[in-house]
């Protein structure tokens, strides 16, 4: 509406300015020396009331930086729309201050149009400089995503742990392809565009270049106006912008159904399915333009279908009190993922790639398994499961070293993720000597929290119980607390861990899943059985015998069990694979 009332009705404020003749839609310049660049003095213009400072310009085809300058001897506030987008939320600057704005632009129908607001926004120059045609690929191949919050790369500092399946599908593919993942939440195609996230992409494309294209969750949002979208005009839009304006720069789009929720229908038992109102319109679109298509709505709707309900929520945003550092209270989302869940979906679109877009398949990442240095071993079968089920990595060469140590932190996280326990966000003081930028701090958090860590694994351990209020009451509801014990002493998760330290946490693991299952059954153990080491710290007697009954732990076949000595990596993978298929 901003845009219309610009071309429409330009006041005196106005300046319009004129590059020369429009080019065609497909001629970009080829030669350096015809690139158009212009500074414009807007010292002297003075803001409309309604329309603020507007700058009209007609620009070759190409791709474009726009430099908007404001500030000066008083304060100054302004807000920066680029052909009808808002590029720059409101600011204020002080008396003195300047601010340089610069903006990836493509121009609309052959136009450039700044237009800046503000009760006093005092632009003193708008640059715009049209860059240099790419005609070469890069030296890597980059894919670019435009997605929504469902693939959004997060910080785990500030929101652990939700993950979007764009900030793992890197790791789909070869060292030969980069991915940018440019997915922003709360975004719709419409919101996306507007606020230039399109355009930066556009202005990057090299030849070869792809762009995956994925909306259709907020288009539909009728409340919120920057967002919404008309089905009809979100089909204009893809087409003539995201999916032309990259095919005019030699890229190749690659056009997906946004991803499904976990909507379970109780009366079929099954994952229904979701987001149609948009997808079904996605799939009319790529039929009709036979362009690149991942129907990830309707491959992931499949996929759960065929796996059992809770495996499936697992992968969801769904998460306990503390485990979540944005809400602590727990959540019950059905939209967003964990780590888990963006892993099953990014590899869901990978498995689509050869046939939806052959000529990519060739960069992805070999999915085997088996690891090059375990053919023959006696632990290969156990190595093998649990690689296939996502509970173990190897090195960057391929090789699981089943010999090797096993760490503290690297057991625990293994135990952990084989009996399904969530991991909680890291909160400063209160996970002993782990920081935030130890990878294995939510896992230690989360155990910590749930009691896993025998405290004869804590050097100078002393401990206190703490009632922590996770959101303060109001008038309609009542406070929400939870109980934990706060530890301090050292946990040492980089330690090599023992046979016996291996026991407790496995048997602690065992014991809460058991304990906190939605549906509690009986495993049974078989007879008792003391190995006859004498060196056994008495505080893991019990979880070692205990373990050995559940068959989780074997002995060394003389009698004992050789407590003190560091657990191989083959090891841990075969009681780890136990514990899994016991809790099965």
């Amino acid at each position: 509406m901003i845009l219309k009332k610009i071309l429409s009705a330009l006041l005196s404020a106005s300046v319009i300015m004129t590059a020369g003749a429009a080019f065609g839609v497909s001629s970009f310049a080829e030669d350096e020396s015809e690139l158009f660049y212009e500074t414009y003095d807007m010292t002297e213009v003075e803001p409309d009331g309604e329309n603020g400072v507007v700058l009209e310009v007609e620009v070759p085809d190409g791709d474009y930086t726009v430099t908007v300058t404001t500030g000066g001897d008083a304060e100054s506030d302004a807000n920066i729309y680029i052909n009808g987008g808002e590029r720059v939320r409101a600011y204020t600057l002080a008396a003195g201050e300047t601010q340089e704005n610069e903006q990836a632009v493509v121009p609309l129908d052959g136009m450039i149009t700044v237009q800046i607001l503000g009760e006093n926004p005092m632009v003193t120059a708008i640059e715009i400089e049209q860059l240099e045609n790419r005609t070469e690929p890069g030296e890597k191949l980059t894919i670019y995503i435009a997605g929504d919050s469902t693939a959004q790369t997060y910080n785990y500092t500030s929101v652990y742990p939700q993950t979007g399946w764009g900030q793992v599908f890197a790791e789909c593919f070869t060292d030969d392809v980069i991915v940018e993942n440019r997915s922003m939440g709360g975004r719709s195609s419409k919101s996306y565009n507007n606020d230039g996230r399109l355009d930066k992409i556009l202005t990057e494309l090299k030849p070869g270049d792809y762009v995956f294209i994925q909306f259709g969750i907020n288009d539909g949002a009728v409340e919120k106006p920057e967002r919404y979208i008309s089905v009809e005009d979100y089909k204009t839009l893809i087409t003539d912008k995201y999916i032309g304006e990259t095919v005019k720069r030699g890229g190749i789009p690659v056009l997906m159904t946004a991803t499904a929720a976990s909507w379970w229908d109780e009366e079929n038992e099954c994952f229904s399915e979701s987001r149609a109102d948009y997808a079904d319109p996605t799939r009319e679109l790529a039929e009709e333009l036979g362009v690149n298509f991942i129907d990830i709505n309707r491959i992931m709707t499949d996929e759960w279908n065929s796996m059992d309900k809770d495996d499936v929520l697992a992968g969801y945003f769904i998460c306990e009190p503390l485990e979540s550092k944005a809400y602590p209270t727990g959540t019950d989302d059905h939209t967003h993922l964990k780590a888990l869940g963006a892993r099953r979906v990014a590899g869901l679109i990978a498995d689509a790639i050869p046939e939806c877009v052959p000529e990519l398949a060739e960069y992805l990442a070999d999915d085997e398994t088996v690891f090059s240095d375990i053919s023959g071993h006696w632990g290969e079968e156990y190595i093998t499961a649990l690689a296939e089920a996502d509970l173990i990595d190897g090195d960057e060469n391929g090789k699981f070293n089943p010999d090797g140590t096993v760490t503290r932190a690297e057991l625990l996280k293994m135990a952990m993720d084989a009996a399904g326990i969530a991991s909680h966000a890291y909160r400063e003081d209160e996970c002993l000597d782990a920081s935030n930028d130890d990878w294995y701090c939510y896992y230690l958090q989360g155990a910590l929290d749930k009691d896993i860590i025998p405290q004869a694994m804590i050097a100078d351990c002393e401990s206190e119980s703490v009632t922590k209020v996770l959101s303060e009451a109001t008038e309609t509801a009542e406070a929400v607390t939870a109980d934990v014990t706060v530890y301090t002493g050292d946990f040492d998760g980089d330690t090599a861990i023992t046979r016996e330290e291996t026991a407790a946490i496995v048997m602690n693991c065992f014991s809460y899943a058991l304990k906190n299952a939605d549906s509690p059954t009986e495993v049974a153990a078989d007879a008792d059985y003391a190995f006859s080491d004498s060196d056994i710290y008495e505080e893991y007697i019990n979880a070692v015998d205990t373990a050995y009954s559940y068959g989780l732990v074997n002995g060394m076949g003389d009698g004992t069990f050789s407590p003190k000595d560091s657990l191989t990596r083959a090891q841990a993978a075969a009681i780890i694979s136990r514990l899994a298929d016991l809790l099965k």
